[in-house]
């Protein structure tokens, strides 16, 4: 099993995909997380940003899907739990991003 990398962009596309499926506004998600302006929202759209991991929490709750189902790696797959070629427990993919994102 290679190292798991996050495609930003088309991370940034699948977050964008899911609110628009969902109906959540940049208007919305930005009074939800309590954020001063919108750019920051509109870079994840753009994958030039990632949220933190608080905030792919937050997005998560929001749009009612897991983490998992906002990431999609380098493969160009969505992260899914309980797909064979994810042998790391959730905390342990947890950690991998929060280490590959520089949190640790």
């Amino acid at each position: 099993m290679r190292y798991p990398i996050i495609d930003q962009k088309k991370t940034g596309k699948n977050i964008y995909k899911l609110c628009k499926r969902k109906g959540i506004t940049v208007n919305k998600i930005r009074v939800f997380m309590n954020f001063a302006c919108d750019q920051t929202i509109y870079r994840w759209f753009h994958g030039r940003s990632l949220p933190s991991l608080d905030n792919f929490y937050a997005l998560s709750t929001l749009l009612g899907v897991s983490v998992e189902n906002l990431l999609v790696n380098d493969s160009g797959i969505i992260a899914v739990p309980g797909r064979e070629e994810r042998s790391f427990s959730y905390m342990e993919r947890l950690q991998v991003y929060r280490t590959h994102l520089g949190y640790i």
